[in-house]
């Protein structure tokens, strides 16, 4: 009997199970959401070009479509504050249109403030002013967020996460979009931990003590300003996109480490391997000091 014969009954039973639970009502599905299973195409076809024994390639492909078919199966998620179990709940009416904002007042008093935003994979702007002391607007998916607020007489730390870990299901990076306006009045410290993201933040209206960023596979595009003194920022990515825009008036030190990398750099000198310095660095009354931690990566810093 020919390993590819049944290498092909297999995968068919596979997709008749899967019809016959769906219209027992055990999954719900639709072919977009379905389609988004095609990596598990590229696992049974490397599977099956492998070259051992024929049963080892059987026992393989069975494990891949039962390993499918048991996350489909146990996947739990929370859909308007019901738990659905047993169930697989991948449709694409309940990832879209939910739309979440709030606003924190500001503190007159106030001189210093944290955000720590610990989000799932999307597309992250910081842009815009306000009066409050920030304001958070998100559109896309149907996950919500929560927020923490601690005060003293003059800081404030705020601590932004998903509602809960069951709300967060597969989605792209363009499926769950966050906007956050900050107040210019404090010192800012941010903390961003999120998946596969776009970044967008132009900060240049804050005083920025610290940046630290811990991301996936993600885009940025970073502007920073030149209102503060010492300003720290740590990238830590997977493959990215860098951009960083930065100030003339600002000194900068850019350490760079990545396996590869691809480097576009405009007004900066090497001091070595992976270390650059803006020329007006010692003399700078502001300065800004990059280091960059990410896999393989494409790099464009310039200034303006």
């Amino acid at each position: 009997m020919k390993f590819s014969n049944v290498f092909w009954g297999i995968i068919l039973i596979f997709l008749g199970v899967l019809f016959i639970l769906q219209n027992l009502g055990l999954i719900f599905f639709d072919w977009r959401a379905l389609w988004r299973l095609w990596p598990v195409i590229l696992v049974l076809w490397g599977v099956s070009i492998l070259p051992v024994k024929a049963w080892i390639r059987m026992v393989l492909t069975l494990f891949v479509l039962l390993a499918t078919l048991t996350f489909m199966l146990n996947r739990t998620v929370e859909v308007n504050g019901i738990n659905k179990e047993s169930h697989w709940w991948w449709n694409e009416s309940y990832e879209k249109n939910v739309e979440q904002s709030f606003t924190i007042p500001l503190n007159d008093t106030l001189s210093s403030a944290y955000l720590d935003l610990d989000a799932a994979a999307g597309s992250f702007v910081i842009r815009d002013t306000t009066n409050d002391l920030l304001e958070f607007e998100k559109s896309g998916s149907w996950m919500r967020y929560n927020y923490v607020l601690k005060t003293s007489e003059d800081e404030a730390k705020i601590s932004i996460q998903p509602e809960s870990q069951q709300n967060i299901i597969l989605h792209n990076k363009n499926q769950n979009r966050v906007k956050i306006s900050l107040n210019t009045l404090p010192v800012w410290d941010v903390n961003l931990d999120v998946g596969a993201s776009a970044v967008k933040f132009d900060l240049s209206p804050f005083k920025i003590k610290d940046l630290n960023v811990d991301a996936g596979a993600a885009s940025f595009v970073i502007k920073f300003g030149d209102l503060y003194p010492n300003t720290y920022v740590n990238i830590d990515a997977g493959a990215s996109s860098i951009t960083l825009k930065i100030p003339e008036e600002s000194g900068c030190d850019l350490k760079i480490s990545s396996v590869l990398s691809g480097k576009t750099i405009h007004g900066f000198e090497k001091i070595e391997r992976g270390h650059y310095r803006t020329e007006n660095f010692e003399e700078s009354k502001n300065k800004i000091f990059i280091v960059v931690d990410a896999a393989v990566s494409s790099y464009t810093i310039t200034r303006y």
